[in-house]
């Protein structure tokens, strides 16, 4: 059910929500009036869209990943349920007092600001502008080996040149671009298969080196399997490998051998 909530002007100032897609950046405002009064809903990309945003295109799967790799929310599970948390939802709104309390755990190590703090924070005019908390944002979190997980994106795509030589280049790096690194970067950190599954920058990227290098050998994504009569061959781009159903039938061995 949707909800009146509050937006301050510093919304559009916030350079780091500048980063993401325009889309994302509508979206994020959208989950506010979907939250519950602690923040929280469930994560169903399909229902979302229907609610935020039923007249444009685009992945809300991608957008909520953005969203998550930014620190703006955070997607988690309970048990199989999938949720999220809007971060710092309760520093920059203020619920109906009938509003019922939320009936969605909270995420592991999440702790809600409380009214009072509320009220503290309410009289600082910059405090529009701090929508990302460090320590709330689990990707730029700090990992035990002393790392961050943020998103190399120059990285991976030099990695992707490196290992693919006669592939396309990559050589406009735009926002879309860099969002769909980022969702795959973050997918592949949480998958169990070979090579993915990481939680340091250092793995990660010695995760995506082996990819790139697994991809290199397929005829078909390097375009040199024999083409369809009439059709000349096809060669994968960083877009194609980077985008949800190219990547996934990539790990599946569609185009590629599998190397032990």
């Amino acid at each position: 059910m949707a909800r009146s909530r509050n937006i301050k002007p510093g919304f559009f100032k916030n350079e780091t929500l500048a980063e993401c897609s325009p889309l994302a950046r509508l979206l994020f405002a959208g989950l506010w009036c979907l939250a519950d009064r602690a923040g929280r809903l469930e994560d169903r990309p399909k229902r979302i869209r229907a609610e935020i945003l039923p007249y444009d295109d685009g992945s809300i799967e991608e957008m909520l990943d953005e969203l998550h790799l930014a620190g703006f929310i955070v997607r988690y599970t309970v048990g199989e349920q999938c949720f999220i948390q809007v971060v710092n939802f309760s520093k920059h709104q203020n619920p109906h007092c009938k509003e019922p309390q939320s009936t969605i755990p909270a995420p592991d190590g999440y702790c809600a600001i409380t009214v009072q703090k509320q009220e503290e924070h309410r009289a600082s005019p910059a405090d529009s502008l701090n929508l990302i908390p460090d320590p709330l944002n689990p990707i730029n979190a700090m990992s035990p080996a002393g790392d961050t997980l943020a998103c190399p994106v120059d990285e991976i795509i030099s990695l992707y040149h490196e290992a693919m030589p006669e592939n396309p280049r990559c050589k406009v790096v735009n926002t879309a671009r860099r969002g769909a690194i980022k969702s795959r970067w973050l997918e592949a950190s949480r998958l169990l298969c070979k090579p993915f599954g990481y939680s340091s920058r250092a793995d990660g990227l010695t995760a995506w080196k082996a990819f790139f290098e697994i991809c290199n050998d397929s005829a078909f994504l390097t375009g040199h399997a024999v083409p369809q009569q009439g059709k000349p061959p096809f060669i994968a781009d960083i877009d194609f490998l980077m985008s949800p159903n190219g990547f996934a039938k990539c790990l599946e061995n569609k185009y590629h051998r599998e190397v032990a």
